[in-house]
């Protein structure tokens, strides 16, 4: 059967979305444990990425379960056999779809991650795929969706359809529902699809309880971490820790009181990515061409001439000569010219706001980021003088993404005991109190803020240990 006449069947037939439930894997309640939310499951961006797992990865993470599908041998649908890390991997390229949410879902279903001794049924209807509450697994009817390399590649076929088509099926985004008994306001596209698959609570808690269990982040990007035999620390960065050149560096940009000490293993399964040598806003010059640079949140921003140079107020003996090699450890920025504002960034209110944080912006190179709370502003800014201006002189500027507060915090808030860090904008939910002290966290640098922060933050991937 081909996926796309799976499809339209499906579409045909809404009775096949209920699916059989397995037993629900509940974490045990402790202070701190990041509260299901049965409105967000699952990320949309973690749902697409599709890259997020070679095929080795697929294999190393099988051979570290009790189940059987490391060995398993399935057939494609034109008769081809592959094993099971190669059903993963390319079902996962072919729809764009998650291969972690498919590994998951054999383990919600069926339990095949798991089970040392699983049955032939459980292989042949691995992601519950076409079983519904009025058909069992023997229904004639179905039999076409039977079969290991079927049962992975509809569900994966379906999960891709629903996160494009999104408007034709019964659980959408932004709207809310009764099910089973609780109100629920779907916040994004995944977790709509998820529901769709399986229009339960208890399906829904399940998948994040395994979601967690098996790829719950370690530690986030923005973490500072130290291995407990040494003294060097640590920057976690796009999956890479970088180490931080120098006591000024570390006291200019970052907060001391936020370093994690890890284990020298745990440390250790990090790549080590480009050190970071200099400050914020650091002038440099390539020693071989004479280019100038300003370092810019770890991009290096060319300044065009000697002219910009003395215009903007820069002097010769901020300049650190480097090597070619050196600025190629940078992402390179835009270019600063004659008429760049503000390259090391100025705070602007306007002038008719009549509130502490109306219209107020962090105006950095042409660009005005909202400062929207008092708490954001205190993180980053605090003692920091703000300069009155019009409303015209802030539309000169584009607008950005609104500042958020700063990577590492821990933060919750006053109604609910979840805590979170921050990292890239985003709360990651800490999955629970053991967690949390497995991580190295400590309570005393939980900072309670209010709703209204807390909500301008979206909702990340939940930290759920090692």
């Amino acid at each position: 059967m081909k996926t796309l006449e799976i499809i339209e069947d499906k579409m045909k037939k809404s009775t096949w979305f209920l699916i059989l439930l397995l037993t629900i894997l509940i974490l045990p309640t402790k202070s701190w444990a990041a509260d299901f939310d049965p409105s967000f499951l699952i990320s949309d961006a973690e749902m697409k990425d599709y890259n997020s797992m070679t095929a080795a990865d697929i294999k190393n993470f099988l051979t570290k379960r009790n189940g059987t599908l490391e060995s398993y041998l399935t057939f494609d649908k034109d008769g081809n056999a592959k094993t099971a890390v190669q059903a993963f991997y390319e079902i996962a390229q072919n729809w764009q779809i998650n291969p972690k949410y498919l590994l998951v879902l054999t383990q919600k279903e069926k339990s095949l991650l798991e089970d040392s001794t699983p049955t032939q049924k459980q292989y042949d209807w691995a992601t519950g795929y076409g079983v519904c509450d009025s058909c069992g697994m023997d229904d004639p009817a179905i039999q076409r969706f039977k079969g290991f390399y079927r049962q992975v590649n509809s569900a994966a076929a379906q999960t891709a359809y629903y996160l494009t088509n999104i408007k034709e099926f019964n659980y959408q985004p932004s709207k809310t529902y009764a099910i089973d008994g609780q109100t629920v306001m779907l916040k994004n596209t995944a977790t709509a699809g998820l529901y769709n698959y399986t229009p339960h609570i208890a399906g829904a808690k399940s998948f994040w309880t395994l979601w967690t269990k098996y790829f719950g982040k370690t530690w986030p990007d923005g973490s500072l971490l130290r291995a407990d035999d040494g003294t060097d620390v640590y920057y976690i960065e796009n999956g890479v820790k970088r180490l931080i050149a120098s006591k000024a560096i570390l006291a200019s940009r970052f907060d001391a009181k936020k370093i994690l000490t890890v284990s020298a293993s745990d440390l250790n399964t990090y790549d080590d990515g480009p050190a970071i040598k200099y400050l914020n806003f650091a002038l440099l010059k390539d020693s071989a061409t004479g280019n100038l640079y300003m370092i810019v949140n770890d991009t290096k921003r060319k300044i065009v001439s000697q002219a910009v140079f003395t215009k903007l107020g820069f002097k010769e003996d901020e300049i650190i000569a480097v090597s070619s090699s050196d600025l190629a450890l940078y992402k390179d920025g835009s270019d600063i010219a004659e008429y760049t504002a503000y390259p090391t960034g100025v705070l602007f209110q306007d002038v008719k706001a009549k509130k502490p944080f109306e219209k107020l912006f962090y105006v950095i190179s042409g660009e005005k980021k909202p400062i929207l709370t008092k708490e954001i502003f205190d993180a980053n800014f605090s003692g920091l003088k703000i300069t009155r201006v019009t409303a015209a002189d802030l539309d000169n500027y584009l607008t950005g993404a609104n500042v958020t507060l700063p990577d590492g915090w821990l933060v919750k808030t006053k109604k609910s005991s979840a805590v979170y860090v921050i990292s890239h904008g985003q709360r990651l939910p800490i999955v629970s109190g053991a967690v949390f002290s497995s991580l190295g966290y400590n309570s005393k640098n939980i900072k309670t803020i209010t709703d209204e922060t807390m909500n301008l933050l979206e909702i990340g991937a939940t930290l759920a240990g090692n």
